[in-house]
């Protein structure tokens, strides 16, 4: 590390200790006594809450001219194309293609356009709903659900598809979009794209980064938020909780409602029920979010299960991967027998908030360098899912008070994500016959 970056980072980590030290001091102290209330209920209410443009915002843009493609992660820019997209007319959608593969990679092919990418599926009726389109899903709501991981928008065929790579499914409807505006938006100075590349036979069903890319690491502060904050946004009456002043550990309870925070490592679980109705995964998990606000720094959708969805911190475009969940909630609902839904949350009070310069790179390799890579190591080509670059949470042991971010490939294997590192490590015991 260079001397005049340790000058920096011992300078902002002086500025930030008090901030910390009353951070903790919450934490601490919260486990310790009944806290007020009604006057953190009101603090409560000053918090900036989270809105569903910008966590259900696409990971990804593609773009694609003259069938090549090119891929960018500005939420800045995505946010702004989906802002365009609001003054479009749609004709009415269709199902084009069900449950074909090849039908869908051949519907699908683009020479011009935008692609915009989710990494978990999304239903289109929300899509609609959150970003105000002009487009009619009625018909593919409540028992005939649409899901789709992208969305492109044709230029030279004038139309939207809503593409399931997953299920094979493909969802069609006529375009009027100003063209020009989204070029303009996409030329904007200071844009920087990745050349990707796609064919049919790709295993990942995905774009694949044709060259090495460079990234930077970052450092951030870390901070700890109160326990009382997930209590705030977690139970549906804070009014009457029963807390433990026993243990060393936070626990609150009310009702079917409860809430364990383990004091050592961190760790958040609510328990509770929710009201049976017709609102999806993303809505209900949606409402728990918006309550934690935005001082749990830059939460959006990345993927889920069937019955689990999963939303990370992202910084510069990317999502944050860690041990703990710190950084992360992740929301499970399931049916009980009496068709009440039951819900868990987890998550951690750790989050980043303050970012500290440096200059450091990482060069990660191209996707094809990276399968590669893992086939020598034994993975099985069905196993492997996908394939994202996210920055991995490193905790400095000398400075618990800061963390290192470093970028890395992260691989969907079966139905657990690993670094590609620590993918490599596992192989030779994992895929022993």
């Amino acid at each position: 590390m260079k001397y005049s970056e340790t000058i920096t980072r011992i300078g902002l980590i002086i500025m930030v200790a008090l901030s910390m030290y009353f951070s903790m001091s919450i934490w601490l102290s919260s486990s310790r006594k009944e806290p007020n209330i009604k006057e953190e209920n009101q603090l409560a209410n000053t918090i900036n809450e989270n809105t569903a443009t910008d966590v259900f915002l696409p990971l990804n843009l593609a773009r694609v001219e003259a069938g090549k493609t090119w891929i960018n992660n500005s939420e800045n820019l995505i946010g702004s194309v989906q802002h365009e997209l609001k003054n479009a007319t749609f004709g009415e959608l269709r199902e084009v293609v069900h449950s074909n593969e090849e039908q869908t990679n051949k519907v699908s092919q683009l020479e011009q356009g935008i692609e915009l990418l989710y990494e978990g599926s999304f239903l289109v009726s929300e899509y609609q709903s959150i970003y105000h389109l002009e487009l009619d899903a009625s018909a593919f709501s409540g028992d005939s659900p649409a899901y789709f991981t992208k969305v492109q928008l044709d230029f030279k065929e004038q139309k939207i598809r809503f593409v399931d790579a997953q299920r094979f499914d493909v969802y069609e409807a006529s375009m009027k979009v100003n063209q020009e505006r989204l070029q303009s938006l996409l030329n904007k100075d200071g844009l920087q794209y990745n050349e990707m590349t796609y064919n049919q036979g790709n295993e990942l069903k995905q774009y694949y980064l044709a060259q090495d890319l460079k990234m930077k690491k970052y450092s951030y502060i870390l901070a700890a938020q109160p326990v009382t904050r997930f209590r705030n946004a977690f139970f549906n009456n804070v009014d009457d909780l029963h807390t433990n002043e026993e243990s060393q550990d936070l626990s609150y309870t009310s009702g079917k409602e409860s809430l364990f925070a383990d004091e050592k490592i961190g760790s958040i679980r609510f328990k509770g029920s929710l009201a049976k109705d017709d609102e999806s995964i993303y809505g209900k998990s949606f409402d728990f979010i918006k309550r934690l606000g935005t001082n749990m720094g830059n939460l959006r959708y990345f993927d889920r299960t069937k019955d689990r969805i999963n939303y990370r911190t992202f910084i510069e475009g990317f999502p944050v991967f860690s041990t703990d969940l710190k950084g992360q909630v992740n929301i499970t609902i399931k049916q009980q027998a009496v068709n009440e839904p039951n819900i868990r949350i987890d998550s951690s009070i750790y989050t980043i908030q303050i970012p500290i310069p440096s200059e450091e790179d990482v060069t990660l390799e191209s996707t094809d360098k990276l399968l590669a890579q893992l086939k020598e190591a034994g993975a099985k080509t069905e196993k492997i899912k996908s394939a994202v670059i996210g920055y991995t949470w490193q905790t400095i042991e000398e400075v618990k008070q800061v963390v290192d971010l470093t970028p890395e490939w992260y691989v969907l294997y079966g139905d657990t994500w690993y670094s590609a590192q620590d993918l490599l490590r596992k192989l030779p015991t994992m895929e022993v016959e």
